[in-house]
């Protein structure tokens, strides 16, 4: 006789216990008890405080061992970790610091973080319309498990109390789907032991689909996506103001697809910050637009010239492979005089000690940004293409004053200039030439910002399409373009001169 699923509803406020009835850790007791695939409701807009909780195994509240749903209808579970150093200064999810404990530092934990669920090999759950606020990690996918996550959002997570980790972890034969979901401010201490170093999201030997999501300010010393053997497919998402993206061959073929996506890397010094592939991976970029500030590459330093400096914001070494498909990669302000140190190449194919190095090639219909460093003519070399876009503005500027011109926060600043060499370059886009998803094999009809994704036949190159005639910039988006130009213009003044502006 089949087993029976059941619904369980969630009404209370705090985590609460499994002998708590309708609350979530009574609720998922209830689930793993009671054979079959179970859904939980959680009533809409519930705000569960987890401060109270017990935690599992590690800092994890929750394990779950049969099939689940969850829907969140809307629901957030809020964790508020902090400590107090011995200064007295008191640290928080928004005021992030490194957390050192005795023996070997004095500060005090004031409240642990949590992390959310680990789910069980070969066990299938899926949580539509949920989100984290404050907690560390969101769910861990044993071998062979399967999990579908829809229409939430994950803020602000720290690893007070509990080991930094991903927000998202998928092992040996996993599958991840991920749409329309918001990772905002992930393990934000940059420059930490406690950053998650597996990245925002990771995997081993396992299975990525990431469409129609944002990942936004995670800590560029962990990256975004760090995927090791298997498939990552991220597609129509962006990824701003966070560490890079890498994929490297593990007991399997490591292979990502990047489609029809943004990427705004903001560098410091660690090797994530970068799109890279590395170790035999294989990443396959296609209608996707990536973008890096000069202004936040830590030159100074650099220990390791060949990689601490080269490749930034491309890296391709150890045999790794990098295909560029109608994309366009920018590295803004890289014209500031004096910016990228001599015989720094910021697009590179890499060795790392005795390692060998790797390939970037561009295909068809690519444009990548000069630098002083590299010409042209060296970028077609490197990247074995003669026909390599590389003149013109790609982008909108804008004018800052005193000489000073630069790109809009994004993605206003990644809008191709009506006039520049993006425009109207991919013929036939609605036939030979049509935008497929790797994921599903559908064909993309709209491109990151949610507009179609061709004009008469015509695509432009990057993740962006371009309005037939573009609008005044609205009075907010004004307000953050001048708020921008004054920051530009402090930085490009300390890049310059070592002093403010």
């Amino acid at each position: 006789m089949a087993a029976a699923a059941s619904t369980y509803g969630v009404s209370d406020s705090a985590w609460g216990s499994s002998s708590q009835v309708n609350s979530l850790a009574w609720a998922l007791a209830q689930a793993n008890a009671n054979p079959g695939a179970d859904t939980i409701t959680i009533a809409p807009g519930l705000v569960i405080n987890v401060d109270a909780a017990t935690a599992g195994t590690g800092s994890w509240l929750a394990t779950v061992s049969d099939g689940l749903t969850i829907q969140g209808n809307g629901a957030s579970l809020v964790g508020n970790p902090s400590f107090i150093t011995t200064g007295g200064q008191t640290y928080t999810k928004f005021n992030v610091d490194r957390f050192s404990p005795p023996p070997l530092g004095s500060d005090i934990l004031t409240q642990q973080a949590f992390s959310f669920a680990k789910v069980n090999p070969g066990v299938t759950i899926g949580i539509n319309g949920l989100t984290l606020d404050g907690l560390n990690g969101f769910l861990q996918l044993g071998n062979g498990a399967n999990a579908t996550i829809s229409n939430g959002a994950v803020r602000n997570t720290v690893s007070y109390g509990g080991v930094g980790r991903s927000v998202f972890e998928a092992l040996d034969n996993s599958i991840l789907n991920i749409s329309n979901l918001v990772l905002d401010r992930i393990n934000p201490a940059l420059q930490t032991i406690d950053a998650a170093w597996e990245g925002a999201i990771a995997g081993t030997n396992a299975t990525l689909n990431m469409i129609g999501s944002r990942i936004s300010n995670a800590a560029s010393a962990a990256g975004a996506v760090v995927w090791s053997g298997g498939v990552a497919n991220i597609v129509s998402s962006i990824i701003e103001n966070s560490g890079g993206i890498s994929i490297r061959d593990d007991t399997s073929a490591g292979v990502m697809n990047l489609v029809n996506s943004l990427i705004s890397i903001s560098a410091q010094n660690s090797d994530l910050q970068r799109v890279q592939a590395i170790a035999g991976g294989e990443l396959n970029i296609t209608a996707s637009t990536l973008l890096q500030d000069a202004l936040q590459n830590s030159y100074g330093a650099c220990t390791s010239p060949d990689f601490d400096c080269d490749g930034k914001p491309l890296t391709a070494l150890q045999g790794g492979v990098i295909r560029l498909r109608q994309s366009v990669v920018s590295l803004i302000n890289a014209d500031v005089p004096g910016l990228i140190p001599a015989g720094v190449n910021s697009y590179s194919e890499a060795a790392l000690g005795s390692g060998s190095g790797g390939d970037i090639q561009a295909l068809d219909s690519v444009w990548v940004q000069t630098t002083p460093s590299q010409s042209a003519a060296a970028l077609q070399s490197l990247m074995g293409s003669p026909g390599l876009l590389t003149a013109g503005s790609p982008f909108l500027l804008q004018d800052f004053g005193g000489g000073l011109s630069g790109y809009q926060p994004l993605p206003a600043g990644a809008v191709p200039n009506p006039t520049g060499p993006l425009r109207n370059q991919i013929a036939d886009a609605n036939g030979l030439n049509q935008l497929i998803n790797p994921i599903d094999g559908s064909v993309i009809q709209l491109d990151v910002l949610g507009n179609p994704r061709s004009r008469n036949g015509l695509r432009d190159i990057g993740a962006i399409q371009s309005t037939e005639v573009p609008g005044p910039l609205p009075l907010s988006g004004a307000a953050v373009a001048l708020a921008w130009s004054r920051r530009l213009r402090r930085r490009i003044m300390l890049a310059r001169f070592g002093v403010g502006a």
